[in-house]
């Protein structure tokens, strides 16, 4: 509720100003929706807010402060929004986590603060931006993920500064920082048919950014081996609460995959999980192999061969690139090379390959 947030936003405008002094530690987002009987939304977009105001100061994994005013180099006006699409995550072990601690080092250490915003918090892309360059509080942008192009044309309109971080943007004038995530895909690909798989499924979430970039690599890999791609064997809109019903699609073929190729880590192992539920061995059974080399998979038995995705270097680049931006100087977009990692979930199959 509008009027519900504007109530608490000032309230603890308020405290911040006249109950804590500069560089203290201001209460936990858990404390404050106790105190004032609200949602979590309710107090993170109060805090937000705050931050952008200049009045509090976040500090990845330590918390929330009252900002010392007397601190060089950290005015409002030396703030970078980071601009997340709502499926990005900051919980520790998160794909994103990684990216957004790098981040926030590396514009520390640069005397630059940030404030978070969701790319559809303000109704419009043209309202989100109006409000970042508002009385001039923002130096620049970070954008991360899915992100709508409409936004970017704005940003580019208002002349502020802005990254994209682990997504695409087919323009010249737009910086964009991630992984070369087609050639990952080919070379998890290539991997699985050099142990013997010709029947390898894939599953993913709708494809969209990154994922579509990773089908695209699989489906031309099988292609230039010869291998059809055959869309029996692919489930592109997986579900998480429905894990054994889209796994149905693939394992009831009368021509099932030998192994499985997940988009990401997290499927990876929600697909082992289920195979686990059938009966079904990983790798005995059928192989599994990931992408993003994330905590859940290297923590999972069997560990998942996966892809690595150089998560910390790609926050210090975009955080980097950002900071060249506003010193005015020209800046290109940078694709990381990614990196197999063998582990535990794929089989050697070339003696049972069927020719």
């Amino acid at each position: 509720m509008e009027n519900k947030y504007e109530s608490l936003r000032e309230i603890l405008r308020q405290r911040a100003k006249q109950e804590f002094t500069p560089g203290a530690k201001f209460p936990t987002q858990r404390a404050l929706m106790a105190e004032y009987g609200v949602s979590l939304a309710t107090v993170d977009r109060a805090l937000r807010d705050l931050v952008a105001d200049g009045i509090l100061m976040r500090n990845q994994g330590r918390g929330t402060f009252v900002r010392e005013e007397t601190e060089p180099g950290r005015s409002a006006g030396n703030q970078i929004a980071l601009l997340l699409a709502r499926n990005v995550t900051c919980n520790a072990h998160a794909f994103y986590a990684e990216i957004l601690f790098e981040i926030n080092d590396r514009l520390s250490a640069a005397g630059c603060s940030f404030a978070y915003f969701y790319t559809d918090e303000c109704g419009t892309p043209r309202e989100l931006v109006r409000k970042l360059t508002a009385e001039g509080r923002f130096r620049g942008a970070i954008l991360i993920n899915r992100i709508p192009e409409e936004l970017t044309g704005e940003l580019k309109r208002a002349g502020l500064p802005f990254v994209v971080v682990d997504n695409r943007i087919e323009s010249p004038e737009v910086c964009c920082v991630s992984g070369e995530n087609e050639a990952g895909a080919a070379t998890m690909t290539e991997y699985l048919i050099a142990h013997g798989h010709r029947r390898i499924g894939f599953v993913s979430t709708p494809l969209q950014t990154t994922f579509l970039e990773r089908y695209i690599g699989y489906c031309n890999t099988l292609l230039a081996h010869g291998i059809a791609v055959d869309s029996a064997i692919v489930q592109r809109f997986f579900r998480f609460e429905a894990v054994d019903e889209d796994l149905a699609k693939l394992l009831e073929n009368p021509c099932p995959p030998t192994a499985i190729f997940a988009a990401n880590d997290t499927m990876g192992v929600a697909i082992c999980r289920a195979l686990r539920k059938r009966g079904l061995e990983v790798p005995g059974d059928i192989s599994v192999a990931g992408f993003d080399g994330d905590y859940v998979g290297t923590q999972f038995s069997p560990r998942l061969t996966t892809i690595e995705v150089p998560r910390r270097k790609m926050g210090r680049v975009a955080a980097t690139a950002l900071l060249r931006q506003i010193a005015g100087e020209e800046v290109e977009s940078v694709l990381l090379p990614l990196k197999l990692v063998e582990g535990e979930s794929v089989l050697d199959f070339t003696e049972q390959q069927e020719v």
